[in-house]
C-alpha cells in the first residue's frame, strides 16, 4: 500500500534492492511489467515493517525480502477475509495507493512515474475519485462562482486553487 509496487515486484524484491539508510527501494528494471528501473521512497510505516523482517532474515542481501519463491495467494485471501475484506484484489491496494497520493496532492505525472507507468492515460485508471473529489471540486468553483464578473484572472486561478 506504501509503495504502489506491482505485487512482482514486490515478491522479487531482494535485501540488496533495499536502503533503509537512505529511505529507498530500487526497483530493478528487470524485475519490472516495463522493463524500466524506478525508486520508491520508503515510509516510516514501512521502514519499521522492514527492519522487523530484515532483524530475522539471513544475513545475505541477496535473499528475497518477503521470502517468498512462489505465491502468495492464499496468504493474502487470508489475511483479505479476516480483514473482512472479501472482494480485494492485491493489485486494489496499488491503485489505493495512486489514489492517496493525489488526495495528497502529488501531481498526476509524478504518481504515474512513482507506480512505473510509461502512459498517462494509465495512471488516470488507476486513481479513483470519491465523493471527496467531488467535493473538493465543488468547493472550486464555488469559490469561482463567487468572485465578481470584472475579476482579474490572477483572482480567478487562485480561486480555483
Amino acid at each position: 500500500m506504501d509503495t504502489g509496487c506491482r505485487r512482482g515486484e514486490l515478491l522479487k524484491l531482494r535485501w540488496r534492492d533495499v536502503d533503509l539508510h537512505s529511505g529507498k527501494i530500487n526497483i530493478i528494471a528487470f524485475n519490472t511489467k516495463t522493463a524500466k528501473a524506478r525508486c520508491v521512497a520508503v515510509t516510516s510505516r514501512l521502514r519499521a515493517e522492514l527492519e522487523q523482517l530484515r532483524a530475522t532474515a539471513p544475513d545475505d542481501a541477496s535473499t528475497r525480502v518477503f521470502g517468498v519463491l512462489a505465491s502468495v495467494k492464499r496468504s493474502f485471501a487470508g489475511a483479505r477475509n479476516d480483514a473482512g475484506l472479501p472482494d480485494l484484489r492485491f493489485h486494489d491496494l496499488r491503485h489505493s495507493a495512486a489514489t492517496r497520493l493525489v488526495r495528497a496532492d502529488i501531481p498526476l505525472s509524478e504518481v504515474g512515474r512513482i507506480l512505473g507507468h510509461q502512459q498517462p492515460n494509465t495512471t488516470y485508471r488507476y486513481v479513483n475519485a470519491d465523493i471527496e473529489t467531488a467535493n473538493r471540486a465543488a468547493a472550486a468553483l464555488d469559490r469561482f462562482n463567487a468572485l465578481p464578473v470584472d475579476a482579474p484572472v490572477s483572482e480567478q486561478s487562485d480561486a480555483v486553487n
